[in-house]
């Protein structure tokens, strides 16, 4: 990684258009955040002073960071689906929101009413909420109705909360009273929805030490990686599942699927043919299915659609969105229901899921309109930049050492060596190659790492990111191997 004292004056970054040049407040605000990492809990060890550092400008994936009282310059391919555009294409789509903001400061400037940047939902609704429904609607993966909802939040954890919520109580306002009652949520035997203490997944952990774990999940098992090609193995795998329906099915009222799966596996996307089984015979047992597209959505899978599930023709109940959806500058997640609002309605039921600042951000949404009508006319783009990592990534792959998986923009590396130790020195010789080579993708504890630029990631850049990846690959390869 490059690096140069926060002293020096000489230009580390290479004279091009994607320069980043740092200011001097940028620098300070930099250098006092650094100081004071020991004090925030991040993704480290509480108290942790060096970690990744501040970062002081960014342009793509070229970052610039201020890290043990040095400036570093690195390419950021991870970032776990947070960017969605970057340049003028982030700029075109956050301006209606910076529009909005500069007419309520001079309103209020004013003294003159002005149009809320945020309001409290017990008050009401922001205008832009409608707009941003009507840019949805069109991609939403079912045929259109009159009865879907949604359910905003902030975040991916609460968005999967919040579609449970729904859908269970769907499950209870339809139940046969000859029925048992379905109380409980289907996640994969090893998944993520959410941090383990207070999310969704397997393995779950307790809340704080000492806790009991949260009641209420079963865990479904999973198809081998070999099922994407081996018969035999897709055969194996629908008989678990039937038999995990036979045993659960009736006390179940939702299941969980990632059809492509986030950090968790590193990416890998569910064979296309068994997922959309699996998904028919949930239904046939009875269960809502609900699919969570916080990190494969918006494109990012490759197939064409903004959600992999309509690629997919999988027809879920309910379908989760989140992450860049906001451009990423701002927070927005949610979950959208195929239908169910008018028997909630009858009921008289409200959900329980949603707080101050759930679809209150009238600059979120009116940058998630933008981001949608931008979104269609890069799934070209993300397929074809899916091939270029296959090109150069697809020789990294070595049975027993790594394996690499993924499609679209959105892919992921995990170590295979059946020795945990092993695994781990990988993972960290490999954290050590890329900070060196100056290129960081999404590291994920246990050998894992993904990577997933923005949408509109040039292929030149991209090239770069992948070629230095490799080399740090290969590096790993020949210190395990010695």
């Amino acid at each position: 990684m490059v690096a140069r004292p926060l002293d020096a004056h000489t230009d580390p970054l290479p004279k091009r258009a994607r320069v980043l040049n740092e200011s001097d407040n940028d620098l300070e605000q930099a250098a006092v955040t650094n100081g004071d990492l020991g004090r925030i809990a991040t993704r480290f060890p509480v108290g942790t002073t060096c970690g990744v550092g501040a970062v002081v400008r960014k342009n793509g994936m070229r970052t610039l960071r201020y890290r043990a009282g040095q400036l570093e310059q690195t390419l950021l391919v991870g970032g776990a689906c947070s960017e969605v555009f970057s340049g003028p294409l982030l700029a075109k789509v956050l301006q209606p929101a910076v529009d909005h903001q500069v007419r309520a400061l001079e309103d209020l400037r004013a003294s003159q009413a002005c149009s809320p940047l945020s309001i409290h939902t017990s008050a009401g609704v922001p205008a832009a909420l409608g707009p941003f429904l009507e840019a949805l609607a069109p991609h939403l993966p079912w045929p259109q109705t009159d009865d879907w909802f949604v359910n905003l939040q902030l975040e991916g954890t609460t968005a999967v909360w919040a579609g449970v919520e729904a859908l269970m109580r769907l499950s209870e306002v339809n139940a046969s009273s000859s029925g048992p009652p379905r109380r409980y949520v289907a996640v994969a035997e090893r998944s993520y929805h959410g941090p383990k203490t207070t999310g969704l997944g397997q393995p779950a952990e307790a809340r704080w030490p000492g806790a009991p774990r949260t009641e209420g999940q079963i865990s479904y098992p999973l198809p081998s990686p070999a099922a994407a090609k081996c018969p035999e193995e897709q055969v194996s795998f629908l008989q678990r599942f039937d038999a995990f329906l036979a045993e659960h099915g009736d006390r179940t009222g939702v299941i969980i699927f990632e059809p492509q799966w986030g950090s968790s596996f590193a990416a890998r996307p569910w064979p296309r043919g068994l997922l959309q089984e699996a998904v028919r015979r949930s239904r046939a047992r009875g269960l809502l299915v609900l699919c969570d597209e916080i990190m494969c959505g918006l494109g990012r899978h490759g197939q064409g659609t903004l959600f992999l599930s309509r690629a997919w023709k999988l027809d879920p109940d309910a379908v989760t969105f989140g992450k860049a959806v906001a451009g990423g500058a701002f927070p927005l997640a949610g979950i959208a229901v195929q239908r169910g609002a008018e028997a909630l309605n009858r009921a008289g039921v409200k959900l329980a899921q949603s707080h101050t600042y759930a679809g209150s951000s009238a600059l979120a949404l009116l940058t998630a309109r933008e981001v949608l009508r931008e979104l269609p006319a890069w799934f070209q783009h993300a397929a074809d930049m899916g091939r270029v990592v296959e090109e150069v990534l697809g020789p990294c792959r070595k049975e027993g050492f790594l394996e690499v998986q993924g499609q679209g923009l959105m892919w992921g590396g995990l170590f295979t060596d059946g020795d945990a130790e092993r695994r781990r020195r990988a993972a960290e010789l490999l954290t050590q190659a890329c900070s060196t080579r100056g290129v960081w993708p999404y590291f994920v504890p246990d050998g894992r790492f993904m990577l997933t630029p923005p949408m509109d990631i040039a292929e030149e850049d991209l090239r770069e990111a992948l070629q230095k990846l490799a080399c740090c690959v290969q590096e790993v390869k020949d210190l395990v191997d010695c």
